[in-house]
């Protein structure tokens, strides 16, 4: 049995709005009335949906990640 996370499309097809209304109330938009905000917040804590933080670092372009380089573990002079 394979997990697949929820989504944003799996949300707006559940409830019949559009991805992008979906987007917007999940990140608080004032263009989204407080109902709609409330239905589709209840909806995501129900399928238990979590953004992607890959997909956020892509469109926020950041990771938050930190980079080591280790040029060679094995020699004891540079692993000290």
């Amino acid at each position: 049995m394979k997990f697949e996370a929820a989504t944003i499309k799996d949300i707006a097809k559940a409830l019949g709005l559009s991805t992008s209304t979906v987007s917007r109330a999940l990140r608080d938009s004032h263009e989204i009335s407080e109902a709609t905000k409330k239905k589709i917040r209840d909806y995501a804590a129900e399928i238990n949906y979590r953004p992607n933080p890959v997909a956020l670092s892509l469109k926020e372009k950041r990771t938050l990640s930190i980079g080591v380089v280790v040029s060679e573990i094995a020699n004891t002079f540079s692993a000290r």
